[in-house]
């Protein structure tokens, strides 16, 4: 290449394949075009002259040949590398102005400086800068549908002008516009010419002809005419403003994510919503879902625990005759509440324990009414223990224990069963002796079937009195336990085969090996629990897992729509600069804010659903944090995988291609 030569293009061909036919639109062109001229391209329709114009502004490559831009060979360019060709030496006005409805007159004309990585406040003064010098200083807050053919073009220009490139395109700049709107754009472009500019304009109008310092005229993709124009060639301007700082390549994240959100988003405000609906009822339903077994799960913890499923009992084996005095002779006591204080201290994870014997003695009550009771002296934790409460009165507590009172509390359909209405300082005679009732038990409301796993009774038929009472008060048989059963209330039921464990050894060392004891551990209600937690996981995991499919699907669906609605607008933003990489973040970003939005209000929507339907069935309200967090996580890779097909589809849009698209 010469000296003063900007473009220099050699052997240039460009073929398209349409079926079996091969359409030559460009056959062999030699070009050179230096510095400060001002080309007329010309030619029918079907010369060639507009696909010449697309490989000398980047937007298409040649089938063979190559391609100079200001020493640089741009034909085999990768695609990062000739955006920024594009968007940095190549400014581009188009006949149909082609700007984005949805942005202001500074946002367009500072769009190509967005790609170049450009700060937003460099950019918008810069914008600003070129709309005055163009006349618009009165229309940079309005939309392109608000504006005239000619203001609308002023506007292309400008931007094209803005990143300060070594060339401007005009592509029939004046071919929509009446003609005394052309001859002020064509006044625009001439000055541009005086000032430095190198400018190449593709016109039909015979009137511009010859206004430049070339005109080429193209035939069946050849130059058949290379002649002279009435312009001198212009000299750069030393007083051109400079180019602006650049960050390098690419957008600034806070510019991609303001994009994606306002000029993506927001500007199609109804599509947005429809896309985020189908996002938020998923995570909506995944929350509602996990909560609402959560609170079944807890709920029906409690239930089972109310059956005893955290209860491990320690149970006297009874013996009789030879096999007792047996156990005696070889060192054990029998069960006594010294073992429990041992269990207390030595195994680990017990919440409260409980001590409870029974005996049998007749009941006399005021009304004479046949009570048949089973009569318990207990002691310690006995109600929470069993998961009593107290309905009336007051429970027995370490006074009666030391001072052997004869007070009793009474199960609920005992009460009943005295007919007296509260029973609370009625007497009892137990073997002859007054018992005073100090409290009543509330109902259970238990199916007393549902206890035989257990082995458990009734409590609503039990009379409780101080366990010390009945130790102290009433005979004993000769070597009997001391107490009947050990009651350990466990923290976690997950815990009660290892607390067996170490119950069993215990016990076993302090009774002198003898196995004069009965360890009882639900292990049937612990296994319904755990197979209808499991259930209950599964069946989660699945409607959580369909709802977050279904609303992945919408947002591909929608944003495939949306790309398709949106090429022109892709083509648009390939041409000031923008990569496939901009493209597809752009795009990426936009389905997981769309994504990371819905969950957000998901789980709002979830929280409300559920706090009023937990209050309207009577369940407990539980909403996991770790479920929350996992919501939100997989509602935004739910927008990055359904996302990205959109995305790279937006991203494989041919610059050229898009801006045809109509």
């Amino acid at each position: 290449m010469t000296d003063g030569v900007l473009i220099s293009m050699r052997g240039i061909q460009r073929f398209y394949r349409m079926g079996e036919h091969v359409v030559r639109a460009l056959d062999g062109i030699d070009l050179e075009i230096g510095r400060g001229e001002f080309v007329v391209l010309m030619g029918s329709s079907g010369s060639g002259k507009s696909t010449l114009m697309h490989l000398l502004g980047c937007l298409d490559a040649p089938s063979a040949g190559r391609v100079f831009l200001g020493g640089e060979d741009v034909a085999g360019l990768p695609d990062g590398r000739l955006s920024q060709v594009r968007g940095r030496r190549v400014g581009l006005v188009f006949q149909q102005f082609n700007l984005l409805n949805d942005l202001s007159v500074l946002e367009n004309i500072a769009l190509g400086m967005l790609y170049s990585g450009v700060h937003r406040g460099t950019r918008l003064e810069r914008a600003r800068l070129y709309a005055e010098r163009l006349g618009l200083g009165d229309r940079l807050t309005h939309r392109p549908s608000q504006l005239s053919g000619g203001q609308a073009q002023r506007v292309a220009i400008a931007r094209a002008l803005a990143n300060e490139p070594d060339i401007i395109l005009a592509d029939e700049p004046t071919g929509n516009l009446d003609s005394r709107t052309g001859a002020e754009i064509m006044e625009v472009l001439y000055d541009l010419h005086r000032r430095g500019y190198t400018i190449i304009m593709v016109t039909h109008d015979p009137r511009y002809a010859r206004e430049g310092t070339r005109r080429i005229v193209l035939q069946d993709g050849r130059i058949v005419e290379d002649a002279p124009g009435r312009r001198p060639v212009s000299v750069v301007d030393a007083a051109l403003p400079g180019h602006p700082e650049r960050r390098g390549r690419g957008m600034r994240p806070w510019d991609l994510l303001r994009v994606g959100i306002r000029e993506g988003l927001l500007a199609h405000k109804m599509r947005t919503a429809l896309t985020m609906l189908g996002i938020i009822i998923a995570v909506a339903g995944v929350i509602a879902m996990s909560s609402f077994s959560l609170g079944s799960k807890r709920k029906q913890a409690d239930q089972i625990r109310a059956l005893g499923a955290n209860l491990m009992r320690v149970v006297d084996a009874r013996l009789e005759g030879e096999k007792l005095s047996a156990a005696r002779v070889g060192g054990s006591p029998g069960l006594s509440l010294a073992d429990l204080e041992l269990l207390r201290r030595d195994v680990p994870g017990i919440a409260r324990s409980a001590a409870a014997r029974e005996i049998r003695l007749n009941v006399v009550a005021e009304s004479a009414r046949p009570l048949a009771p089973r009569i318990l002296g207990v002691q310690g934790d006995y109600l929470e223990v069993n998961n009593l409460a107290l309905a009336e009165g007051r429970f027995i507590d370490a006074w009666d224990q030391e001072g052997n009172a004869r007070v009793a509390v009474l199960g609920h359909a005992l009460a009943e069963r005295l007919g007296t209405g509260s029973p609370i300082g009625h007497e009892l005679i137990l073997g002859g002796n007054p018992y005073r009732v100090i409290g009543r038990l509330a109902n259970r409301n238990l199916d007393i079937q549902g206890l035989e796993a257990t082995g458990a009774t009734d409590a609503n038929y039990d009379l409780l009195i101080p366990l010390r009472t009945l130790l102290n008060r009433t005979r004993v048989f000769d070597m009997r336990s001391q107490i009947d059963e050990i009651q350990l209330q466990l923290e976690d039921e997950d815990t009660l085969m290892a607390a067996g464990v170490a119950v069993r050894r215990l016990l076993h060392v302090a009774h002198g090996g003898q196995e004069d004891f009965q360890l009882v551990v639900p292990l049937d209600l612990l296994k319904q629990k755990q197979q209808a937690q499991k259930l209950l996981d599964v069946l989660t995991f699945c409607v959580s897992s369909v709802a977050l499919v279904v609303g992945g699907i919408g947002i591909m669906n929608i944003m495939l729509a949306s790309v398709r609605e949106r090429i022109r607008e892709i083509g648009i933003r390939r041409a000031v600069g923008a990569t496939r990489r901009d493209i597809l973040l752009q795009f990426l970003t936009e389905a997981i804010v769309i994504a990371v939005t819905g969950g957000v209000v998901g789980i709002a929507l979830a929280v409300a659903v559920v706090a009023g339907t937990c209050l309207a069935f009577e369940l407990p309200i539980v909403v996991s944090p770790v479920m929350i967090l996992v919501s939100v996580l997989a509602s935004t890779a739910t927008g990055l995988l359904f996302g990205l097909y959109p995305a790279a589809q937006a991203a494989a849009e041919r610059p050229v291609e898009a801006l045809r698209y109509e």
